[in-house]
Formats: C-alpha cells, structure tokens, sequence
C-alpha cells in the first residue's frame, strides 16, 4: 500500500545485470562532475553525493584513474587524473567540495569531457577493453550557458562515439 495514497499500492521492480569479478573489469577512466551550485546545499543533494563519491573510490583498482570537475557560476579541475590506489588524495578532493553559486552545466560538462579526454584509456582490438566514463551528479537545475536538452543531447551522443560515455547521478527532487 503507498504511504501517501491509501487507495493506490507500489510495485517495485528490479533488475540486476550479470556481475563481473573486479579484478577481470577492464581499467577504468572515470571523471567526477559534481554540480556545488547553491541548489546543491541540502543533505539529500551534495553530502549525498560525497558520500556516494567516497563508497565508489573504495572500489577503485591502481589501474583506474579519476578526476574531479565542479561547475557552478564557473568551472573547476579539483583533481586532475589520479590513479585508483591513491585513495586519501581522491578523498581529500571530494571532502572539499562546498555548495554555492549559480549553475553553468554546459562549462562543466566541457570540461569533464576535456579531462576525460586527457586521461583517456586507448581501445584495443576490442572495445570492450576499456571505460572511459563521465559521472555527473545533479540536481538538474542548469540555469547558465546552454541549458536546451537537444544541444546537450547532441553533446553527449558526439562524446559517446568518441569513446566517452555519460551517466547521470540525480539527487534532490
């Protein structure tokens, strides 16, 4: 039975994809961008997503390399591309992020797909060796430079066929 709606009930449905041992995982380029504009402050928003950040970086191998990118009124590289293993430095790096300021996603996602380029593991014969990955985590709420969902659509199919996918963290309501 829903808890807001008595007369209405929930069905959750999950689906669990096939788990692959850590250690047979190709290496891993991963790129953290994280929305600290001022929409972010709330618990459910930025310290969730620290705390979402810090569970991921224990799982990080010394092949893996991570970087941290932040947008807000502007942009900024608070961790270039570090390997898996230095794990203080990468906690450091999200321990400092704060919430303030307006939010220009268009910047950020530039710049994440610019890092992400950077540190980008090369395809073999197969191209499945290799992860190349930006992590945007928001609350959704662009409010500077492009904000139309076909333009940043557009953006991301381009990178996808360049090798870099996206997947999108969102946080708040």
């Amino acid at each position: 039975v829903s808890p807001w709606n008595t007369k209405r009930q929930l069905l959750r449905i999950a689906i669990k994809g096939k788990d692959i041992a850590k250690e047979s995982l190709p290496a891993a380029n991963l790129v953290f961008l994280v929305d600290v504009s001022g929409s972010m402050s709330p618990p459910d928003r930025l310290p969730l997503v620290k705390s979402a950040l810090k569970l991921l970086t224990t799982q990080l191998r010394a092949q893996d390399r991570v970087s941290l990118v932040t947008y807000a009124n502007g942009t900024q590289v608070v961790l270039t591309p570090t390997p898996g293993n230095q794990k203080d430095k990468i906690n450091l790096a999200i321990d400092q992020l704060s919430a303030g300021g307006g939010t220009n996603g268009e910047a950020g996602i530039k710049l994440a797909y610019a890092q992400a380029h950077a540190a980008k593991i090369k395809d073999s014969k197969d191209s499945k060796d290799s992860i190349n990955r930006v992590l945007l985590a928001t609350d959704g709420d662009l409010n500077i430079g492009i904000t139309n969902d076909r333009d940043l659509k557009s953006l991301v199919e381009r990178e996808r066929k360049a090798g870099i996918s996206l997947s999108t963290l969102g946080v708040g309501d």
